[in-house]
């Protein structure tokens, strides 16, 4: 059976110690793929050899891009780079700090945008094809409620990853890059994620705690992530349980916007 170390040889993955990243690292390193695993507090319990923490604090970016220098002068093999790191603010817009707003594009927006340069500069002079994934969300097609800056930054991501497939189109193009969009699973992201408000006459953080303790296992992002480095070329993937994956999208594309926001409505109801 192939195994992903037939394709690839070290993977940085950032947001490494929870959620969906830490599941992404454990089968990388399952298959064979040494990890560069990055965030502020690298950690996973019992890891093989292969797992070689790094610590990056991916909000500060005056100090990220010298520390890309030296990760990737330490891991020239690198030639997979999963851009995961993120987290959730539950407020409305107006009442979230200058200082919260920053963060959050930093952590979401600037740092993917800066490490996927880095790497996409990598993949040039490599002696295999590289890839790049970005972790945006189904939220790019449907916003989460009260989530403004997070549902911008993905959506950005989202667009970022569409630039980037165009510029490596062709033949002769030395990496591909995958917009992976996963709705909800059953991770620590809700319990991780700040803030608590009403909307509409319900408690919203309840209702999305709802959602995620109902929602599937990281094996089914995991069996995406894997079916999706198990191809050949760039693309859109979406990952998540039947109605979030494969019927919700199909909203956008046929019902107008006025009746979406009310779907969205209804679907946050209590």
């Amino acid at each position: 059976m192939a195994r992903l170390s037939d394709h690839f040889h070290t993977a940085l993955v950032t947001g490494v110690s929870s959620g969906l990243g830490l599941a992404f690292a454990r089968m990388l390193l399952d298959e064979g793929v040494a990890v560069v695993g990055v965030s502020r507090h690298p950690d996973i319990p019992d890891a093989p050899a292969g797992f070689r923490p790094w610590a990056m604090d991916l909000s500060d970016s005056d100090a990220l891009v010298p520390v890309l220098d030296q990760v990737f002068a330490a891991h020239p093999e690198i030639d997979l780079v999963i851009n995961n790191a993120g987290f959730g603010v539950l407020s409305h817009l107006e009442a979230m700090a200058p200082d919260t707003v920053q963060a959050q594009y930093a952590v979401m927006l600037n740092a993917p945008t800066l490490i996927a340069a880095r790497a996409i500069q990598a993949f040039k002079v490599g002696s295999t094809r590289g890839c790049l994934v970005n972790v945006s969300s189904l939220a790019v097609e449907l916003p989460l409620p009260l989530m403004p800056v997070y549902n911008a930054s993905k959506a950005a991501l989202s667009a970022l990853s569409e630039s980037l497939m165009l510029d490596a189109s062709g033949s002769a193009a030395r990496y591909r890059v995958i917009d992976f969009r996963p709705g909800d699973f059953n991770t620590n992201f809700a319990e991780r994620m700040e803030g608590r408000v009403e909307w509409n006459g319900v408690d919203l953080r309840a209702v999305m705690d709802r959602h995620h303790a109902q929602a599937p296992g990281v094996q089914l992002a995991v069996k995406g992530l894997r079916r999706a480095l198990m191809g050949q070329h760039s693309g859109r993937v979406r990952v998540g349980d039947w109605f979030q994956a494969k019927l919700a999208p199909l909203g956008p594309r046929l019902l107008p916007a006025g009746w979406i926001r009310a779907l969205i409505r209804w679907y946050y109801r209590d």
